[in-house]
């Protein structure tokens, strides 16, 4: 997939030197209380001890065991996902393996060379749909033959043969579906498949439920039961199938390009799903299950198209090649924004780049495109895979929740290549991971808006009943039960990452790099002049032994919190990490905030150059300290930490934080015990 370079050498040959130094201030500050960097974490047992609970993933295992190291690891993290700008594959290496999936089938070879090839042969398009009645265990019927046969001419023969490999690769992908869900009765996958597609206010009070209920038993069965390798060994071969139909399209010649822009139109129902391939006018696809939907030009209105709205219609491709495109639930959606609509309660099931127990993958190559949905989907999959790539044009994605690169057991990315583009969307969205998910959303050039509206109210948080939860723009989620039926779940993976452009974030409560019970959220921006506004636990921010990460590269910046936990803040157990490489930069901050530390939880930020501005509207717990806690109990000895640095710049602090300021070292006691290990405390310096 071509693409032309974005990252440049300023920021990447700064990351080696960046992190060298940061060791050594690192190394400095805390040696005001006798503290080396490697103690800098919570001792695992006292943690093990708290922490109960299944599922919790590789990364954020890591992550935890070396806090400081932060940068190095979502560095790595970061570059594999890049990546994925011009290989969609990697975003689904990468992904499985930061929740415990090794998942490389090109490591060796091409999966799919055989496939290529009988794809490649003379009249590839009527045997594979013949091979997929076969593999279905269904008769072909008379009606499908003839039209096969009329396809062979009225078609452009580059169609055919993609269509073929796809089909091909969707027959194949059905067996590794099949396989990971074997362990599972039909009555089960069946009643699983409704569950998953419940609306997701239904879905959420399903796992919130204090009461047993064969719901929750059925999904927790699932999460042990279904073989999540094999599962997403399919999504790797369906992504990989998609990015090489995508190259041949791209390499099309002339006279080939010309052919693809006349009228021509095959449609079959097969027993998987539709296989509509068309051209040559401005169409209207309804919704209805698709195996493969190929559109070579026009601007088109998609109801329907690459998701997974059944459990036989387990693999669902839908392609367009050029033109402006709506992607909506219906006309009545496509109208006006979700957020200025009366009733918008959220739909069941999937939509356009989202998949239940199976593949979905919606490839735009160009054209300015909306896409609104009150479904899930925009790149989400729950069991499976759920991809969107769209390589240009100025887009707007504007979704209710689960979307726009959301993840529960799989993964689920949407990949941007270019261009001015909005997100909008009310929760679990945006770079986002539930347990045993791995979602992002890559954004590669362009000046972009993410909101997670934190009004009108559709999801009230705990925290403030005036604002939303958003778990938004980089955000991993767990399921926490000490308080209903004691089967807690760990958290996924969200990762937001945008290369390039001046960019806006907004959201409610928890965002922008934020982790609960067992999850790992990232916000990483590389270039660009941004604003960030956020409520509370934001920007990089952690609650409930989770893990909250904010990383921005080049540019002057502005951050916002409104209430309280943000800007490197962590409670109870969590790790908060803020990381601002360069720019002037502003921080509007709240309390617990700035390297604020909670109920034994570690809080860092770091500003390492610029001349930066410092605004505290309350003096609790921010520029480096800690709040005490569990005098009396195992608490009382558990590890606190707060941490600012700021490493260059003539900086102004506030009035009212008088311990603060240029050139100054403080350390700040919260509970101070024989070892600095098993103290709470706050450490800072400004170089």
């Amino acid at each position: 997939m071509r693409i032309r370079p974005v990252l440049c050498c300023v920021w990447l040959s700064a990351t080696a030197f960046g992190q060298i130094q940061t060791d050594a201030w690192f190394k400095e500050t805390l040696a005001q209380a006798n503290l080396a960097p490697q103690e800098v974490r919570f001792d695992p047992r006292l943690f093990d001890y708290f922490f109960r609970t299944q599922h919790a993933t590789p990364l954020f295992e890591m992550l935890l065991r070396d806090p400081l190291r932060l940068p190095y690891y979502a560095e790595r993290l970061r570059n594999s996902l890049v990546g994925a700008v011009g290989r969609p594959v990697t975003a689904i290496e990468s992904g499985a393996s930061a929740i415990g999936v090794s998942v490389r089938r090109t490591l060796i070879g091409d999966p799919l060379q055989s496939l290529r090839e009988q794809a490649n042969a003379p009249d590839a398009l009527e045997k594979a749909v013949l091979e997929l009645y076969k593999a279905a265990n269904a008769p072909v019927p008379p009606a499908v033959r003839q039209q096969l046969e009329q396809a062979k001419q009225s078609l452009p023969d580059l169609v055919q043969h993609q269509a073929a490999f796809l089909i091909y690769t969707a027959i194949e992908a059905r067996r590794w579906r099949d396989a990971a869900l074997r362990d599972l009765t039909p009555d089960e996958q069946n009643a699983l498949f409704k569950l998953l597609n419940m609306p997701i206010k239904e879905f959420e009070a399903t796992l919130g439920s204090s009461e047993p209920n064969e719901e929750l038993r059925l999904l927790e069965r699932a999460l042990e039961k279904i073989d999540l390798p094999r599962l997403l060994s399919g999504g790797h071969d369906c992504a990989l199938a998609m990015q090489q139909v995508i190259e041949a399209f791209q390499k099309a010649d002339a006279p080939v390009k010309e052919a693809l822009s006349k009228s021509f139109e095959l449609n079959i129902d097969t027993p998987w799903g539709r296989v509509r391939l068309c051209g040559g006018g401005n169409d209207t696809h309804p919704r209805l299950p698709y195996l493969l939907l190929i559109d070579a030009g026009g601007d088109d209105t998609y109801y329907g198209g690459g998701a997974t709205l059944t459990l036989e219609n387990a693999v669902s491709f839908l392609i367009d090649l050029a033109g402006n495109d709506r992607y909506g639930d219906d006309a009545e959606t496509l109208q006006k924004p979700l957020v200025e609509r009366e009733k918008r309660e959220g739909k069941g099931a999937m939509a356009f780049g989202g998949a239940t127990l199976g593949y979905a993958i919606l490839a735009d190559l160009g054209g300015d495109d909306l896409y609104r949905t009150q479904s899930a989907g925009l790149g989400a999959a729950r069991f499976g895979v759920g991809m969107l790539l769209d390589l240009q044009g100025n887009d707007i994605y504007d979704a209710y929740a689960f979307a726009q690169g959301a993840a529960l057991a799989g993964v689920g990315a949407l990949i941007e290549r270019e261009g001015r583009d909005q997100y909008a969307c009310f929760y679990e969205s945006q770079g986002f991971g539930a347990v045993k998910g791995f979602g992002t959303l890559l954004d590669a050039l362009g000046d972009d808006a993410y909101a997670a509206h934190p009004t009108p109210i559709e999801f009230p948080s705990p925290q403030t009943a005036e604002r939303n939860v958003s778990m938004a723009q980089g955000a991993g989620y767990g399921r926490r039960a000490d308080y209903l039926d004691g089967r807690s779940w760990a958290g996924g993976v969200g990762v937001l990452i945008d290369v390039q452009g001046n960019d806006r974030y907004a959201c409610g409560v928890f965002g922008q790099g934020v982790g609960y019970w067992g999850g790992v959220g990232m916000l990483i921006d590389l270039q660009g002049d941004d604003t960030r506004e956020g409520v509370w636990y934001v920007q990089g921010a952690g609650a409930h032994f989770a893990i909250g990460y904010l990383e921005d590269r080049l540019g002057n910046d502005r951050y916002l919190a409104s209430m309280n936990m943000a800007m490197g803040a962590g409670h109870d157990f969590s790790i908060g990490y803020l990381i601002d490489f360069d720019g002037n930069d502003e921080y509007n901050a709240p309390s617990l905030a700035l390297g604020g530390a909670n109920a034994n939880g570690i809080g860092i930020f770091v500003d390492l150059a610029g001349d930066d501005l410092y605004q505290a509207r309350r003096n609790e717990a921010n520029f480096g300290r800690a709040n005490p806690i569990g005098r009396g109990t195992l608490r009382e000895r558990g590890f606190a930490l707060g941490l600012f640095l700021d490493a260059g710049g003539n900086d102004s602090y506030p009035p009212n934080v008088e311990f603060a300021g240029n050139e100054r070292n403080w350390i700040i006691w919260a509970i101070q015990n024989e070892r600095p290990t098993e103290s709470q405390l706050g450490l800072g310096m400004d170089k």
